[in-house]
């Protein structure tokens, strides 16, 4: 029961931290105008959810089922959010 609170804890720290870093990321895009820069802060936004995902549920759901659906979908987004990443600096 504690390590679930500990991961839920962590859950919130790492997506305030995350929009942290995509505020100071979209800052450097706002001076410099590359479009990699805003394919990279889409990918990261991305990326961030899909992590936070599942613990972020199961904050608010006490449900098996809907947890691990939860981090089923968490990891495909994550995928996705890597591929846009990828996307953006290959771009470059």
């Amino acid at each position: 029961m504690e390590i679930e609170q500990i991961q839920q804890m962590l859950a919130v720290v790492s997506f305030l931290l995350g929009g942290l870093l995509i505020g100071i990321i979209y800052n450097a895009y706002r001076i410099v105008r590359q479009q990699t820069l805003l394919y990279f802060i889409y990918g990261l936004f991305t990326l961030i959810v899909g992590i936070a995902f599942a613990d972020l549920v199961s904050i608010f759901t006490p449900d098996a089922f809907v947890v691990l659906w939860a981090t089923v979908f968490s990891r495909l987004v994550v995928i996705i959010g890597l591929g846009v990443m990828a996307y953006g600096v290959l771009r470059g």
